[in-house]
């Protein structure tokens, strides 16, 4: 039986992440064997380690980005926007662990500038609450969205480890996020 080539490279893709998860240094040919395809049909789609790499981020940027760009269109105050996205966005940050690889995957000058582009709606966001007066203003926007998004990935690490429980996540995000940045009374 043959699977669509779509199919197939979405299961590379997730195969990829859950093993660059668990084993930063994994091989090719440890991701080939663990989705259960051979090193030369990996080669095929991903000659090197950098071109799985690289997939890898754009499709992990993509997911980010879908998640920030519905969750910002929630109605409500700073807080409820900032509680959508962490909703969305922590699901994501355990598959997309590998993303913390560093040099091995931020060492293209696209993909920092993707991920810019990512952050743009939760720019907005934060200008937004820093022009209402919920977030300070003597900060820079592009800090408390890194923040932000670190407080988001500290969670996951947080409810992997068994540190903080999952249903009390999101909150700790947020709240971080409008106390770390909030505007000062």
């Amino acid at each position: 039986m043959t699977v669509a080539p779509e199919k197939l490279v979405r299961h590379l893709l997730d195969t990829a992440a859950e093993v660059l998860c668990r084993d930063s240094g994994a091989s090719l040919a440890a991701v080939a064997s663990a989705a259960g395809i051979s090193r030369t049909t990996l080669h095929r789609h991903y000659a090197t380690r950098q071109d799985l790499l690289r997939a890898l981020a754009h499709d992990a940027l993509d997911r980010v980005a879908s998640a920030v760009e519905g969750s910002v269109l929630v109605e409500g105050s700073t807080a409820d926007v900032l509680t959508a996205v962490a909703t969305a966005l922590l699901p994501l940050a355990d598959e997309l662990r590998f993303l913390n690889l560093g040099a091995s995957v931020w060492n293209l000058p696209e993909l920092v500038e993707r991920w810019y582009d990512v952050a743009e709606p939760l720019e907005a966001v934060v200008r937004a609450g820093q022009d209402n007066g919920t977030l300070r203003t003597d900060l820079p926007r592009a800090w408390i969205v890194d923040v932000f998004t670190g407080t988001v990935w500290a969670a996951s690490d947080g409810i992997r480890d068994g540190r903080i429980a999952r249903r009390d996540a999101v909150g700790l995000v947020v709240e971080t996020a409008l106390n770390g940045t909030g505007a000062r009374s």
